[in-house]
C-alpha cells in the first residue's frame, strides 16, 4: 500500500542494469524500483537519504561495484545472496548492514524474489577508488 502511494505521488523510479553510457545500453531490463520517502532529488549538502529499493535482478554483469557514499541496509522481504572479499552470505529479512563507500559487493536474488530493503545513503564524497570492477574475482573458498 505504502509502494503504491509513493508511486502516486511520483516519488518511484525504474532503474535499468545499465546506464546510457555503458557500451551494450541496448540490451538494457529493469533492474530495481526506488521509491524515494525523503528526497527524489537529494541536495548534494544534505548528509543523507531514505528509499527503499525493490530489487527486480541481479546485478549486471561479472564483477562488484562500490556505491556513491557509505550506507546502510537494512532487510524487510525475501532476502539475497551478497558476495564480499571474505564470501558470499545470505542476508535475510531484519539484517542490518552497514557499509563504506569503497566496499565492493554484488548482490544476487534466489528466483522469484523481490526483496525490499530500506536504504540510507550518507553524505557523497568519501570515496575513494573505482565505483566498479567487472570480471573481478576475490578467490574465495566458500563461493556459491
Amino acid at each position: 500500500m505504502l509502494l503504491k502511494l509513493l508511486e502516486k505521488l511520483g516519488r518511484k523510479k525504474l532503474v535499468l542494469d545499465r546506464g546510457p553510457s555503458h557500451p551494450d545500453y541496448k540490451n538494457a531490463k529493469p533492474w530495481m524500483n526506488r521509491y524515494y520517502l525523503l528526497f527524489r532529488y537529494r541536495p548534494k549538502w544534505f548528509p543523507f537519504n531514505i528509499i527503499i529499493h525493490e530489487m527486480l535482478d541481479d546485478d549486471h554483469g561479472d564483477g562488484f561495484h562500490t556505491h556513491l557514499c557509505p550506507y546502510i541496509t537494512i532487510i524487510l522481504r525475501s532476502g539475497y545472496w551478497e558476495t564480499m572479499k571474505d564470501g558470499k552470505h545470505w542476508r535475510r529479512p531484519g539484517y542490518i548492514g552497514f557499509r563504506s563507500a569503497n566496499n565492493l559487493h554484488r548482490v544476487d536474488l534466489e528466483p522469484n524474489t523481490r526483496p525490499l530493503t530500506l536504504f540510507i545513503p550518507g553524505p557523497f564524497g568519501l570515496r575513494k577508488g573505482p565505483r566498479s570492477k567487472y570480471g573481478a574475482n576475490f578467490n574465495f573458498k566458500n563461493y556459491k
